[in-house]
Formats: C-alpha cells, sequence, structure tokens
C-alpha cells in the first residue's frame, strides 16, 4: 500500500511543484518510477524511525519543525540510492517532502 501512495504522491509532486515552480522532474519511464517509489518506501520505513530517534532533541527543541530535514534527508537518500527525481532549489525539495509525508501520512489514518 505504501508503494501505490509514494508513486501517486511523486506524480502529484511533479505535477503540482513543476506546475508552479518548474523543479521537479521524474526521470525514466513508469518501471523506475515505481522501482524508486519502492526504495522511497524502504527508506521511510527502515531509516527514517532511526534518524527521528538520534534527532530527538533537536526535534523536541524545534517543536517538531526538525521533522521537515528528516524528510528531506530521506528523499535526498532515495534519490542518491536511485536518481529519478530532479530538483534544483531547496524550495522543491521542501515542498515534495511535505507533500510526500503527507500522502504517508493517509497511510496510518
Amino acid at each position: 500500500m505504501g508503494l501505490i501512495v509514494n508513486v501517486v504522491a511523486l506524480y502529484f509532486c511533479q505535477w503540482i511543484i513543476g506546475y508552479f515552480f518548474n523543479d521537479f522532474y521524474l526521470i525514466g519511464d513508469q518501471k523506475r518510477i515505481i522501482f524508486f517509489a519502492l526504495i522511497l518506501t524502504l527508506v521511510n520505513f527502515l531509516i527514517k524511525p532511526l534518524l527521528r530517534f538520534i534527532f530527538l532533541p533537536l526535534i523536541w527543541i524545534t517543536l517538531g519543525l526538525f521533522t521537515l530535514v528528516i524528510n528531506i534527508v530521506v528523499l535526498k537518500i532515495a534519490n542518491f540510492l536511485l536518481p529519478t527525481i530532479v530538483i534544483n532549489t531547496f524550495i522543491g525539495w521542501l515542498l515534495g517532502s511535505i507533500i510526500i509525508s503527507f500522502f504517508n501520512s493517509l497511510l496510518y489514518l
């Protein structure tokens, strides 16, 4: 289920961020994007909890805003493992991580 949500979130990011800021591009065919969504799902489930535990004091000090930085790092790790998205500005990374996190939070409603 997380794989499907991440694929939809990636296309939504491309549509919204690409439309307003012209800064979020998906590279490759459908298989590559689905494989990237699988990597993103695995990074979300394996590495993100570890990062949240390590940076728990910073999350508390910033009242949860540091989770945005963790979400950007998770997106960058997935992009490092399989370069499928092209984002040129910090705003693109920030908005992409927010949108993908929003879609992932819909899994746990």
